[in-house]
């Protein structure tokens, strides 16, 4: 990543109340205060919040692992001798930093450096969510080389997520006599739970060769966990993890190099091995005490060349033990995506996973797609259908009530407009996000949205914060909405430029640069039985304040790899 990326990710980076007569007001995080860029992912029913950080600021740097001597590397730096002293200006911290993420990447010599953590809010205090970080004298602090990213929770007691082992040196010399220092860590991403304060692996249901894998998204009041697991790898990579046992096999680099190679890459292991939708059964220590895992809604064949592509992932679970997510059919679609060309695609159905049965949901000759993320006590589920419509394939909203058959497909903003549903509360109200501006094609620009099945609106919930509010922030996403219809959501405001370390981006007249910044906000309901007239127009409001981001300046902040039970797993 070179300064100019590396600066841009910094800088980039009453109940039953029906919903039209809620306003809400609009509290940021206080994680706004730890990173620039932050996410909002879930709201439960005692008001705690999981907020995820991008690029906190003032990160840790080990300096030991530089090479000072080389002078392509030095050369880069404004003042090289006090950067090896551990002094940087802001220019050459923004430096370092980017070169620790290149290297990051490419390499197991270097520094591991997560760029996303997890934390949990009452919004007053804020804590970290370490998952198995481990405690670093050196920087005293968490080393932030372990993954922990925490998707749900439940009454702020359990948090559930995707966790990995924390990075660890391992020295050797090989057979030339060369000295090297290995970082890396002996187990592939894990479903995770911490309780007490205290993480825990939930083992997948085949944790051979070298430990399986598998993530978490939702948690109920049963203490069952929702997610995906793997079952059965492949032969090749079973051979290949009993070669790094090997002297001869292996080669010159240690056993414990040889396995993380295997367990390190995740375009790997999704290609190695099935993964099917796991519940996992707690007790109040947060201990497994029964694993449940759901097959598909076919059977593949056993000389089928695509059985490792397949699978099956549960993204939700209510209270009455049915989770709910999608399932591989064996089939494949054709359809064009918006400013693409037709493409073939797996079929993936929205699935229900219950009393040992895989259940699909909708019927698949009226859809190209489907998937469901979520769903209440009361049986209905919320998710995404993929349908054609002028020759494009757009994602739409559907609801589906388990119970009755009742299905619904609710227009967003206009009438092709993408909507991606992201979670529905036991009062019937699902919060998302929609695509907003009709005049375009492609990269629409974003808005949360509001929907109450009983009353059948779509709302923009920007309309429904006070009229300085919308003059200050855009909701673009709506993640999470708890029973007290608490929204914890994420929202765009102009902020000055700032460099990794916190301080503000300053031109040679001494002025900041304002630019859009995402934040994870809380929307709390005021009780007030009408909305808010604002005087001035909402297109004024917004184009003041950096207009919304389309689509793709989304993923491109890397949000949508952190929203809760929304982005399905490309296998």
């Amino acid at each position: 990543m070179k300064l100019k990326q590396l600066t841009s990710a910094v800088i980039l980076a009453t109940t039953g109340m029906s919903a039209t007569a809620a306003t809400y007001t609009l509290t940021p995080t206080p994680a706004q205060d730890l990173s620039f860029a932050n996410y909002a992912q879930s709201i439960d029913n005692s008001g705690t919040l999981v907020i995820n950080t991008s690029v906190e600021y003032n990160p840790p740097i080990d300096l030991s692992l530089f090479d000072f001597e080389n002078e392509l590397f030095t050369a880069q730096f404004e003042d090289p001798d006090a950067v090896e002293q551990g002094v940087f200006s802001n220019v050459d911290y923004n430096i370092l930093y980017s070169y620790v993420l290149q290297v990051r990447q490419s390499s197991i010599l270097g520094q591991k450096l997560e760029t996303l953590r997890s934390y949990q809010t009452d919004m007053v205090g804020l804590d970290l969510i370490p998952g198995f970080d481990v405690y670093s004298e050196d920087f005293d602090d968490y080393s932030r080389s372990s993954l922990s990213l925490i998707r749900d929770s439940l009454n702020g007691d359990f948090f559930v997520g995707t966790g990995n082992g924390a990075f660890f040196e391992l020295d050797y010399t090989n057979e030339d006599g060369t000295d090297y220092t290995f970082i890396i860590n002996a187990l592939p991403k894990q479903a995770i739970v911490q309780v007490n304060g205290e993480a825990k692996f939930l083992p997948a249901s085949t944790t051979e060769p070298l430990g399986g894998f598998g993530e978490a998204f939702a948690i109920n009041n049963q203490l069952q966990v929702a997610g995906y697991s793997s079952t059965v790898f492949s032969d090749d990579y079973i051979t290949a993890a009993e070669n790094c046992d090997d002297d001869e096999e292996r080669g010159d680099i240690p056993v414990e190099v040889c396995q993380y190679n295997l367990i390190s890459n995740e375009t790997t292991l999704n290609s190695v091995a099935q993964t099917r939708a796991t519940i996992w059964e707690l007790d109040t220590q947060g201990d497994v005490v029964n694993t449940q895992t759901y097959g598909m809604v076919f059977t593949p064949e056993e000389d089928d060349s695509s059985r490792f592509v397949y699978y099956s992932k549960a993204n939700d679970i209510n209270d009455q033990g049915i989770a709910v997510g999608e399932s591989s059919t064996g089939e494949a679609v054709v359809y064009t995506i918006p400013g693409g060309n037709a493409g073939r695609y797996q079929g993936v159905v929205a699935t229900a996973f219950m009393d040992g049965e895989v259940v699909e949901l909708l019927p698949r000759d009226e859809n190209l797609q489907s998937s469901a993320n979520a769903i209440n006590n009361d049986g209905w589920v919320v998710g995404n259908v993929r349908r054609e419509n002028n020759g494009v394939a757009r994602e739409q909203m559907f609801a589906y009530n388990i119970e009755s058959g009742e299905s619904i497909y609710p227009d967003g903003f206009f009438a092709t407009s993408a909507v991606n549903p992201r979670a529905i509360n036991n009062n019937g109200i699902i919060v998302g996000e929609g695509e907003y501006d009709a005049s375009v094609q492609t990269d629409r620009q974003l808005r949360a949205f509001m929907y109450d099945i009983n009353v059948g609106e779509f709302i923009d919930l920007n309309t429904l914060l006070p009229c300085d509010q919308q003059e200050q922030y855009t909701l673009v996403t709506a993640n999470d909405i708890n029973d007290d219809n608490e929204i914890i959501a994420n929202a765009m405001y102009l902020s000055p430029q700032v460099y990794v370390n916190g301080e503000e981006v300053l031109d040679n007249a001494g002025n900041t640069n304002d630019v859009t910044r995402v934040i994870a906000v809380k929307l709390t309901p005021t009780g007030a039985q009408n909305v808010e007239d604002c005087d001035a127009s909402n297109e004024d409001n917004y184009e003041r304040k950096g207009a919304s981001l389309p689509l793709s300046g989304l993923l491109t902040l890397g949000v949508f790899a952190l929203f809760r039970r929304c982005v399905r797993r490309a296998k």
